[in-house]
Order: structure tokens, then C-alpha cells, then sequence
């Protein structure tokens, strides 16, 4: 996306809208982006900008056939539920019932910045599974080093 490192967390209101972080606000004025395409995956909701995400997701998926059977249910469970949601003048989303649904978001969430997305989870799933990516992660010291 715009290549912001952060981590905070935020709190839906009633209506469903977020508020996003400060820094990655900046960086999308600083671009000119005016809205995500947010879907769930993986017990989360992932966010792009549209251009990335049309460049990522849509694009590779729509040069395969549409009739094999992976490629329709990734279609089913990646693109069906894809929304593009706008970015208010207060840096907010709302975030559409049925996607705050399939991510189980009710109230306090944990907004990631993650390379080219950013990702929405529930705090309480957060937490169990940052927990989980610890106790699974490689050491940072056993890992191979590039040239």
C-alpha cells in the first residue's frame, strides 16, 4: 500500500465507523487515496488501496479460468465479500455490517500496516493469535541472510 509501519488500536463506534491511525491517514492524504477495498481472510478483514488491490488481487485472479474449481472459490471467499469503503474527511470507514460479522469486530480493534494492506482484527482474536505467531515464528537469529 503506502508503506506505513504501525500497529494501533481503534474503537467502532456505533455505526460501524473506524477511525484510522494518524500516520496512516497522512500517508493516504499524501496520495490522494479516498478509499480501501476491505474483505475478510483469515479471521481478519484486509484492506488495500483500490490501484493495488486491482493490481494484486483482480488482476492475476482474472487471467486464470474462471470454471477451475480454486479459482472460483477463492473468487467466493476473497472477492465476493470485497467492498470499497470511503475514507471520510475525519480519516474514517464504515465498515459494512456483514464485513465487521465475518471478522467478529464488535468494538476495540487492532489496526496492522503491513506492506502493500493493512488488517482489522477483533482485539481479543488479535491476541490469541500474535500469541500464536510468536511461539511458531523462526528465530530471527537462525534465519539465512541475503546477499
Amino acid at each position: 500500500m503506502l508503506r506505513v509501519r504501525c500497529q494501533a488500536t481503534a474503537t467502532l463506534d456505533a455505526k460501524g465507523r473506524l477511525a484510522l491511525p494518524a500516520v496512516l491517514r497522512r500517508a493516504l492524504d499524501k496520495h490522494d487515496v479516498t478509499s480501501l477495498v476491505v474483505t475478510f481472510h483469515g479471521g481478519s478483514l484486509w484492506g488495500w488501496t483500490p490501484e493495488v488491490f486491482e493490481q494484486t488481487i483482480e488482476g492475476p485472479i482474472s487471467e486464470q479460468d474462471p470454471f477451475d474449481p480454486a479459482v472460483a472459490q477463492f473468487s467466493h471467499a476473497i472477492l465476493a465479500p470485497a467492498q470499497e469503503l470511503d475514507i471520510d474527511g475525519q480519516g474514517r470507514i464504515r465498515v459494512p455490517p456483514m464485513l465487521r460479522d465475518l471478522a467478529g469486530l464488535e468494538k476495540e480493534v487492532v489496526v496492522n500496516s503491513l506492506g502493500n494492506r493493512i488488517e482489522l482484527w477483533d482485539r481479543e482474536k488479535w491476541d490469541a493469535h500474535f500469541a500464536r505467531c510468536l511461539q511458531a515464528a523462526p528465530s530471527l537469529t537462525g534465519m539465512p541472510r541475503t546477499k
